[in-house]
Formats: structure tokens, C-alpha cells, sequence
């Protein structure tokens, strides 16, 4: 029966609530408004229950920060050829226009490439390890372009 026909059949505004409320099932905040959501446990003070909300409180604001890392991170190498292109270690080994915009470039490349990677490593290995597999390039990417001495060492790190 669709909705437009079960209204019909119910005019009455009272019994169609009361049918409603019947038909829905009960949820967990359908309890009292006086149940806690954490009931406190007996033998526990008001401060060791305090104290376990606040370290609950803190775990996860520390894991958003950490999960939030992997953006500034990118966000960081999106925006560091830039400036980089203003170094003048940099503007030797960068000499013309062709090797600086393959310099800002390449980062972009690589993304194209990581995201089916880590799609792939994702379904095999899991969320939580692929993230952390992923700060091995990333770390790995900025030595190289810290302690480059060539280009193609400054391209590897871009990349």
C-alpha cells in the first residue's frame, strides 16, 4: 500500500499518529530523557568517570588530527613548488622553463598513479596500513628533494 492511500484511509489525524508510533520499532535513544548516555558504573567516583570521558574525548581528537595529516600533507606539496622556484640551490638545477614545469608537474602525475595503487593496497591490506604505507613515498620524496644534487633526483622526490 503506498502513502497516499494509507492517508486516505486514516482521516483522522490521532489515529494516524497512533498508528504510526505502533508501526515504528523502538530505537536505542527512545529511552527516558533521565537514562544517561554513558550510565555511571558503581564504584567508580564522579572524578574516575570524568576522568575516562575526558581520555575518550582526547583519543579522538587526537586521531582527527592525525587523520586530517595526510591533507595538510598534500596540501603542503601542492603548494611547495611555488616557492621553491624562488631557491636559487633550486633555480641551478632548474634552469629553464621546461624543467621547472615539470618540477610542479609531477606531483600531479604521481597522484594519478597513487590513487589505483591505492585502491589496490586498500582491498589487500586494509585502511589503517595502506594510510600508514603511505607516509613511506612521502617521507621518502622529501629527503630526496632536501639532499637532491640533480634533477633527476628532484623529480623522483616530486613524483
Amino acid at each position: 500500500m503506498n502513502m497516499w492511500a494509507w492517508l486516505q484511509a486514516h482521516d483522522s489525524g490521532e489515529i494516524m499518529a497512533t498508528s504510526i508510533h505502533a508501526e515504528l520499532t523502538p530505537t536505542l535513544d527512545s529511552a527516558s530523557e533521565d537514562t544517561p548516555l554513558y550510565p555511571h558504573k558503581s564504584g567508580h567516583g564522579r572524578l574516575a568517570q570524568y576522568m575516562v570521558d575526558v581520555a575518550s574525548r582526547s583519543r579522538d581528537i587526537i586521531v582527527s588530527i592525525i587523520a586530517c595529516l595526510g591533507a595538510m600533507s598534500m596540501g603542503f606539496s601542492l603548494g611547495y613548488s611555488s616557492p621553491a622556484l624562488e631557491d636559487k640551490h633550486l633555480m641551478k638545477m632548474l634552469n629553464t622553463h621546461h624543467r621547472r614545469s615539470w618540477f610542479g608537474s609531477l606531483l600531479t602525475i604521481g597522484a594519478m598513479v597513487g590513487g589505483p595503487v591505492g585502491a589496490v593496497l586498500v582491498s589487500r591490506l586494509g585502511r589503517k596500513t595502506t594510510l600508514i604505507l603511505c607516509n613511506v613515498p612521502l617521507a621518502v620524496g622529501w629527503f630526496l628533494i632536501i639532499y637532491a644534487t640533480n634533477v633527476v633526483l628532484l623529480y623522483t622526490g616530486r613524483y
